[in-house]
């Protein structure tokens, strides 16, 4: 899975050829979260949207690194999200990292 993004849109595109897109003046909220997994942790963004919408994406994909530095181009992120996201452990709440 990769993720493709530039000043208008959000896709996540699967081997299928199928794509997930969400544009980016219809989110309305942005959350970060990590789960355990074999061998050590996975990092998620999570993007919703006024019509509903929910697409995640992470560390574990192609473009990951692109996006996070992306990001504060796209959104008003307040100084020091990046590391709190890092930080986050899997036992802790969803972080929110930017809302409408």
């Amino acid at each position: 899975m990769d993720i493709a993004f530039d000043d208008h849109e959000l896709a996540v595109k699967y081997d299928e050829g199928i794509d997930d897109i969400i544009n980016w003046e219809d989110v309305i909220r942005i959350t970060g979260y990590k789960v355990y997994a074999y061998p050590g942790e996975i990092t998620f963004l999570v993007f919703t949207t006024n019509k509903g919408e929910v697409l995640e994406v992470s560390d574990e994909m192609s473009g990951w690194l692109e996006l996070l530095g992306g990001l504060p181009t796209v959104f008003a992120l307040l100084p020091g999200w990046e590391e709190q996201l890092t930080d986050l452990t899997p036992d802790d709440d969803n972080l929110l990292i930017w809302s409408k």
